[in-house]
């Protein structure tokens, strides 16, 4: 039988036709997920569309405000200081223009940018690093993130601990390390930490001079090739002071801080508030301290805007500056510069600490010449100190005895017509005999007030003062001391205006110093009666004959005449204020006790008692003058000294001085009068033509 083979044809189906079955038991998830997705980021783009449409319409405004947010900064820039002319007219300070280097502090500067550009930069400029400070060093040295990690590392401490510190307290520990260890900067590195530290004392929008002085053409030419390099760096036109008249006066002028050193710590605070840059230059002795705000004068002031990006978008000059005042002094420069010489010349060469003198004009109180030079001792080395005039307590001797005189007739214990008493040794119980220098036996001689003066008795004066206690001198009495002889003694000598400060225009002055009057000191009024016991500046004493010169006002010292605007190009312009003379007291006394005063000074430099203490030079004078001379004990490393001393005064011009040589050899005189004679002389030579007398 044959067999045949079947083939099964393929059944077609139709796959378009759904399954019951496999629609209900193999349903596909992935529409679903699409869709849940589709519908979760239109939900999620609705929340976007409500966003915008919330921060468009309704906080719009306040993000377009901060966008444009806008800061204003006021930026100074200090004007050219004040120039100070003498009396004459010659200038003793002014201004000199030279190059100098600046830096001016962008908001766009940030700190580390002023440390790149500090390195950067002090391969061109060297600068002074005197100032440096061990703190400021460090300050530089940790600015920069190598050192900074170095030194983290050398602590020690571990990465979590080192996260569990703030900054301040990880910084706090690093400077404690890096001081232990004693961090030294080679010399390049001290410049770069120099100039980094004055630029980064410099505030916002504020111009600091990094270097002024002494500028090199090199520096100039290195930096400005470079000046893209240094964000802030400026090459510009400086000013320092410079005396064309000498060094005469400069110790008197004063100095200025500069600004390598910057404010004084002292008053850091004050100058910060009056608008003072921490780096500015201040008057910080003498008239440029005195007279600071004068000749600063008024810098220009210009507001700078700043958009959010720390851009400059506008800027406007609100305050245009000007040059500071000018001052004219009543000092005349040749007649200091002469003074000055002449006290430098009759310096004692032996235990002398110095040798000071002040000459002024008894009617205005305007101070013609003030010097001074402090010697030391060890080395004989000389130093000006023309201040010294005013801040230096001194014992003067016999020079206040016209005070004494003065009181003594107030008091009504002498009369001009009445006042002759014995000069003879004084003994007290309990205390060691006194006498006059001229008069060492104490055989007694009958003085009046003006023979007193003229011959310088000490125990004429010790009597009047006795007097005055209500206890009249008998020889070998005990002393019972007044409740009041004390007050009256200091009034009297301060109503010529010795034992406090004259006022006078320049810092620092000493009222002197007042001893105690109390227990077994409460008997020194009687040293006090010769000039013995408190102590007064040189420019007091100065005062003090001006008062006699005067007939009795007591005229205020002073070194500035008048002030001046300042003229254009530096030119001296018309005056601004003038300075009017200040009576501070006056000393009240009928003609008659005047007349005892002045005759008995005029014979101290005229007379021809055979103990007339005038001296030859002084008698030599002409125009003929009244005068007064002292000596007062005194101690240089524990060797017995004596302070020479004199006042005089011309009545012929206006003119007293006051002159003070402190620790001369013991038994030495005559170098005062010599100085004295000098000055005079200079005086008639230097200020105005010699009148006939």
């Amino acid at each position: 039988m044959e067999l045949k083979k079947v083939i099964k044809k393929p059944k077609l189906e139709n796959f378009n036709k759904k399954d019951s079955h496999s629609d209900k038991n193999n349903n596909s998830t992935i529409p679903v997920r699409l869709n849940v997705l589709l519908g979760l980021s239109g939900f999620l783009l609705l929340l976007l569309i409500i966003k915008l449409g919330m921060l468009t319409i309704i906080s719009g405004k306040s993000y377009s405000t901060i966008v444009n947010q806008t800061e204003a900064t006021v930026e100074t820039t200090e004007a050219p200081r004040g120039v100070i002319y003498d009396s004459t007219g010659k200038v003793l300070a002014g201004n000199k223009s030279i190059p100098s280097i600046s830096f001016e502090r962008l908001p766009s500067i940030t700190s580390a940018e002023i440390y790149k550009s500090a390195t950067r930069l002090s391969k061109y400029l060297t600068i002074d690093t005197s100032a440096l400070t061990e703190t400021q060093e460090i300050d530089y040295y940790l600015t920069s993130s190598k050192h900074s990690k170095e030194t983290i590392k050398k602590l020690g401490l571990s990465n979590s601990a080192v996260n569990k510190l703030t900054s301040s307290a990880l910084y706090k520990l690093e400077v404690k390390y890096l001081k232990k260890n004693k961090l030294e900067l080679s010399s390049s590195q001290k410049n770069a930490a120099a100039i980094y530290n004055k630029m980064a004392q410099t505030t916002s929008l504020s111009t600091t001079t990094l270097k002024s002085t002494g500028v090199t053409t090199k520096e100039i030419s290195e930096i400005g090739e470079r000046l893209s390099q240094f964000s802030g760096i400026r090459i510009n036109q400086g000013w320092t002071r410079y005396y064309p008249q000498g060094s005469s006066s400069k110790t008197l002028l004063g100095s200025l801080s500069g600004s390598s050193s910057g404010l004084p710590a002292s008053s850091l605070s004050t100058y910060l508030a009056e608008g003072y840059s921490r780096t500015d230059s201040v008057g910080i002795s003498g008239i440029e301290k005195e007279y600071e705000q004068t000749l600063r004068g008024i810098s220009k002031k210009t507001q700078i805007t700043t958009n959010s990006q720390n851009k400059i978008v506008s800027s406007k000059v609100t305050q245009s500056g000007t040059a500071g005042k000018n001052l004219q002094l009543t000092i005349n420069s040749k007649f200091q510069s002469d003074v000055s010489a002449a006290l430098k010349k009759y310096m004692g060469t032996d235990l002398t600490t110095g040798g000071y003198a002040a000459v002024m004009n008894p009617k205005t109180g305007g101070v013609y010449a003030m010097a001074g030079w402090d010697r030391n001792v060890k080395t004989g080395k000389l130093t000006q100190n023309d201040l010294a005039a005013i801040q230096d307590p001194i014992v003067m001797g016999s020079a206040v005895k016209p005070a004494m005189v003065s009181m003594a007739l107030q008091a009504g214990v002498i009369t001009p017509t009445s006042s002759t008493l014995d000069d003879q040794i004084i003994k007290l119980a309990g205390t060691a005999e006194k006498h006059s220098d001229f008069n060492p036996t104490g055989v007694k001689i009958p003085l009046t007030a003006e023979q007193a003066l003229e011959d310088s008795s000490n125990t004429y004066m010790i009597q009047l003062a006795l007097k005055m206690n209500g206890t009249p001198y008998v020889s070998g009495m005990s002393l019972n001391v007044s409740s009041n002889i004390w007050q009256k003694m200091r009034n009297g000598f301060g109503e010529f205006g010795l034992g406090s400060r004259t006022g006078i225009d320049l810092p620092g002055e000493t009222a002197g110093y007042k001893g105690s009057i109390t227990g077994s000191l409460a008997s020194s009024f009687i040293d006090e009666a010769f000039g013995q016991y408190d102590t007064y500046s040189v420019i007091q004493m100065a005062r003090f004959v001006s008062t006699i010169a005067n007939g009795g006002y007591l005229v205020q010292p002073k070194v500035v005449a008048s002030v001046l605007k300042s003229g254009k190009n530096g030119v001296r312009s018309s005056v601004a204020s003038e300075v009017s003379p200040t009576i501070q007291g006056y000393v009240k006394m009928n003609s008659a006790q005047w007349n005892v005063i002045k005759t008995g000074m005029w014979d101290v430099a005229n007379g021809s008692s055979q103990y007339n203490t005038g001296g030859t030079l002084i008698h030599e004078l002409s125009p003929k003058v009244a005068a007064k001379t002292g000596t007062a004990e005194s101690f240089v490393d524990g060797q017995e000294t004596q302070n020479d001393t004199l006042i005089m005064y011309s009545p012929y011009a206006p003119f007293a001085i006051a002159i003070a040589y402190v620790g001369d050899k013991v038994g030495s005189f005559g170098a005062v009068e010599k100085a004295a004679a000098a000055i005079y002389n200079a005086f008639w030579k230097d200020v105005m033509p010699k009148p006939n007398d």
